[in-house]
């Protein structure tokens, strides 16, 4: 878009309050329209959130197959060790793969469903800055052995 097909050129053929002839694609009130209005080209806040919210849930899974890993390690283990199999020299790290492939199908899988969903909002970024950074120091404290052992009530 040219400014001269939108009548902002006056008869020298510069645009008005441009003595230079400099030509602008958009008027600065375009551009302030098209970004509050969510142009086409412009990113939601709801596409950020989509992503921190997916890493979050994709970290509570780890937490949650490691504590599970734990607790239980006769029935955890086995499941976490056939879910190594399928990384490329997983069966070597035992049931640490099974627990990075449930984190990985969590946040990949919530991460593509929350972007769908999300993608058209505006969303307030603070406060899911501040939720993703809250929730993110809670599940690696709850990771810190010292913690979840005090939690099962074993010794530290």
């Amino acid at each position: 878009m040219h400014a001269a097909r939108d009548g902002w050129q006056d008869e020298s053929g510069l645009e008005a309050g441009n003595e230079i002839g400099i030509e602008t694609v958009h008027d600065e009130g375009d551009l302030d329209t098209m970004v509050t209005n969510g142009g086409a080209t412009s990113p939601r806040s709801g596409e950020v959130v989509a992503g921190m919210l997916a890493a979050l849930l994709g970290m509570a899974a780890l937490t949650a197959a490691h504590w599970w890993s734990a607790a239980d390690p006769a029935t955890a283990n086995l499941f976490l060790i056939r879910l190594s199999s399928w990384l490329p020299g997983g069966l070597r790290i035992g049931p640490y793969g099974g627990k990075e492939i449930t984190a990985l199908a969590v946040w990949l899988g919530s991460w593509i469903l929350l972007f769908v969903t999300l993608k058209w909002f505006e969303l307030r970024l603070r406060f899911w800055t501040l939720f993703f950074t809250i929730g993110m120091m809670i599940l690696l404290v709850l990771l810190w052995p010292p913690v979840y052992h005090k939690i099962y009530g074993w010794p530290t």
